[in-house]
């Protein structure tokens, strides 16, 4: 299995899998609202020119999330 990493760091187009949401409060749960539950299938899609923000697909929806949201989101690679 793959080491466990937060989506801001993954590249481009990697197939992963939300292991958890790190954070409390408001933001955990507007991540939560959005679909990125763990066990979730994610990708990223593209980054804008400065990293901020990420595109990503998951639950058959694109999403756009900042970089500092992207961090809250631990994952890794599905092989």
């Amino acid at each position: 299995m793959s080491a466990e990493i937060t989506l801001d760091m993954a590249a481009e187009k990697d197939a992963l899998k939300v292991i958890r949401i790190i954070g409390k409060g408001s933001h955990r749960l507007r991540l939560l609202q959005m679909g990125i539950t763990p066990g979730t299938p994610i990708e990223v899609l593209r980054r804008a020119p400065l990293a901020d923000p990420v595109e990503i697909a998951v639950r058959g929806a694109k999403l756009a999330l900042r970089r500092a949201e992207a961090k809250n989101i631990a994952v890794v690679k599905e092989s």
